[in-house]
């Protein structure tokens, strides 16, 4: 990785490269690496100029949504071009990134003539269970020869590419297989223990250093071109959810007081993510705080649930961003002394974003929203009038599971359902 807690790698690398190269006139903002040189103009432009234009897909899972900054664009084009002349290409970064939803982008893009298949890996994966999956979109031609149908070219695509296990003698079955059919273009038919060999395919793949076996064989790993991923910083954050957060709330024809409160609720969104990330530290038996850009989009997940007929003031907008914010990191903590840190925090965010909101909404006596609060046949995202009314609707809608389940087991059920109350 390009960066961590103490040095930031790509800024040492651009100072430099700066001082090495004082003949080239280069901008004075910014790094190396947030330009380009124009080959009509032959002048350094900035790749944030060349970001395409986004548009909000509401059919579109926000976990699949891309939005492009000057860093994926940079990316993109490069991998893009790699793909193109068939050289293997690894993304690198840890979770919450976005390196898979990239891939899947650039992949999508290519046209006819490609065919993906996707090989993930896990712990369990072994070099035959590879080899199955490699050879299923593979045909036979003329010998020993095989490729896909056609004269399409195939892409494996590896996701998770460190997670298979290590053996004894540090080597990794899957990994040892991939290095044989880059290096010799072919591998061994098991049954017959004849060669295959494979033509028109290549393989991209992505990895979390962080998880698995945090590195892969060099042999391996020379025969990619390695591209790290990070964090988007705060800019690129702000860039990303504002426009879906904005064409969420345009298509939606949401009233103006909630619109104007858009740019507030980025911004106590990001600060917030902030806190509880430094806050909140993994140890051993916290492990699983975690806190990457999946938990973002999650709480802008629940907040694109909104209508504007029932979110029409700054207030509801507000208390949904606390449920969900509330939903994606309160409930990831495990004693009450973390619940009681993050209660305060969150409603110190809210003090210093929404000054000309009433004190009282930060802390109302229920804020909880689901899908049922309107009653099981009306599915509109709205918030509890108070626990003894969502008490009423789930008891119903138990009572009715239990009318028209096949096995009567009504016992059972009622008390799984006092357990959990």
């Amino acid at each position: 990785m390009f960066q961590d807690q103490l040095v930031d790698y790509r800024s040492e690398f651009s100072k430099w490269w700066s001082s090495e190269f004082k003949t080239i006139k280069f901008p004075s903002q910014g790094t190396v690496f947030d330009y380009y040189i124009d080959s009509d103009s032959k002048k350094f432009c900035s790749w944030g100029e060349a970001v395409p234009k986004f548009t909000y897909d509401p059919d579109i899972p926000l976990q699949a949504t891309l939005v492009a900054t000057s860093e994926t664009h940079r990316l993109s084009f490069f991998v893009n071009l790699l793909m193109r002349r068939q050289r293997p290409v690894m993304l690198v970064g840890s979770a919450g990134t976005g390196k898979t939803v990239l891939m899947n982008k650039l992949m999508g893009e290519l046209g006819d003539d490609y065919t993906v298949t996707l090989v993930p890996f896990n712990n369990y994966t072994t070099s035959a269970m590879l080899q199955g999956v490699l050879e299923k979109p593979l045909e036979k031609k003329a010998g020993r020869n095989f490729g896909p149908p056609g004269s399409k070219k195939l892409i494996y695509f590896i996701d998770d590419m460190n997670m298979p296990e290590v053996d004894t003698y540090g080597t990794v079955e899957p990994h040892t297989l991939i290095r044989q059919h880059i290096d010799y273009m072919h591998w061994y038919d098991r049954a017959k223990m004849t060669l295959k060999d494979i033509h028109n395919t290549q393989y991209v793949s992505c990895m979390n250093p962080t998880a698995g076996s945090f590195t892969i064989n060099p042999r391996l790993q020379r025969h990619f071109c390695v591209f790290a991923v990070s964090f988007p910083g705060q800019e690129a954050q702000t860039t990303i959810y504002s426009y879906i957060l904005n064409g969420h709330l345009d298509l939606g024809k949401f009233p103006a007081p909630v619109k104007r409160i858009a740019d507030k609720l980025l911004q106590a969104s990001i600060q917030l993510h902030s806190k509880v990330n430094s806050t909140f530290l993994p140890t051993a038996i916290k492990f699983h705080y975690i806190f990457n850009l999946r938990d973002l989009s999650n709480i802008y997940q629940g907040i694109l649930y909104s209508t504007s007929e029932i979110t029409r003031t700054a207030p509801d907008v507000i208390q949904l961003w606390m449920h969900e914010a509330s939903r994606v990191y309160r409930d990831k903590l495990i004693d009450q002394k973390d619940v009681e840190t993050y209660d305060k925090l969150i409603i110190d965010v809210c003090k210093k974003n929404f000054e000309d909101v009433d004190e009282s909404v930060f802390e109302p006596e229920v804020n909880i929203y689901t899908h049922f609060s309107l009653g099981i046949g009306d599915v509109k995202y709205a918030p509890i009038s108070s626990y003894a009314s969502l008490n009423s609707i789930l008891v119903e809608a138990l009572e009715n599971y239990n009318e028209n389940e096949l096995y009567d087991e009504p016992c059972l059920v009622q008390g799984c359902y006092g357990a959990c109350v």
